[in-house]
C-alpha cells in the first residue's frame, strides 16, 4: 500500500481539527437552540383592552382550593370531587381565566345584589402567601376579584368553571 503524501496527511490533519472544533461547540449550540425554542413557546398572553386576567402569566400554582373541592397540581392534577372534565382541564380554564374589568363604580351598583360570597384560595411556592379570590355567581356572569384585587365580570355557564359529574352531586 502507497504511504500518503504530505498533502494528503495535511488535509486529513486540518479536517480533523475543524471536526475536534465542532465537537467541543455542539452542546453549547444546542443549548442555546433549545433555550431560544423555551422562549418562543412562553409567549405573553396579550389580552385586548379592558379585558384583565385572573391570576398572573408567571404563577406557580399547587393548589386551587374552592369551597367544596380542591385540585392539587400533580403530574396529571388531582381532584377530591369527580368531575366531567379531567382535574387538568379544570385548573387550566381558572388559570387562564380572563374577563371584563368591572369599574369601581359599577361594582358599587352590583354591591346590594350580591349573595353567596365564595372564596378560591390558591397556594404557590411554600415562600409566598397564598392567593385569596373572591368570586360571586349573578345570574347573567361571574364576578370574580383577581390577583390584583380587580373586579371581571366572566361570561361562562356554571358548567364551565365547576364541571361536576352529574351523578356525584
Amino acid at each position: 500500500m502507497a504511504k500518503p503524501s504530505r498533502r494528503t496527511f495535511n488535509n486529513f490533519l486540518i479536517i480533523g481539527i475543524l471536526f475536534f472544533f465542532m465537537m467541543m461547540h455542539l452542546p453549547d449550540y444546542i443549548r442555546t437552540k433549545l433555550a431560544e425554542g423555551e422562549q418562543s413557546q412562553h409567549v405573553e398572553q396579550v389580552l385586548p383592552e379592558g379585558v384583565i386576567a385572573l391570576m398572573p402569566d408567571d404563577v406557580s400554582v399547587l393548589s386551587l382550593k374552592f369551597p367544596t373541592f380542591t385540585l392539587t397540581n400533580g403530574t396529571p392534577w388531582q381532584t377530591d370531587k369527580r368531575l366531567d372534565v379531567s382535574a387538568t382541564e379544570l385548573a387550566n380554564r381558572w388559570l387562564n381565566l380572563s374577563g371584563t374589568e368591572i369599574d369601581t363604580e359599577t361594582y358599587n351598583k352590583l354591591k346590594p345584589s350580591l349573595r353567596s360570597l365564595a372564596t378560591l384560595v390558591v397556594d404557590r411556592d411554600q415562600h409566598m402567601e397564598p392567593l385569596r379570590l373572591t368570586y360571586y355567581q349573578l345570574p347573567q356572569f361571574w364576578l370574580i376579584q383577581n390577583w390584583e384585587n380587580r373586579w371581571l365580570a366572566v361570561s361562562v355557564d356554571q358548567h364551565y368553571l365547576f364541571p361536576f359529574d352529574s351523578q356525584n352531586q
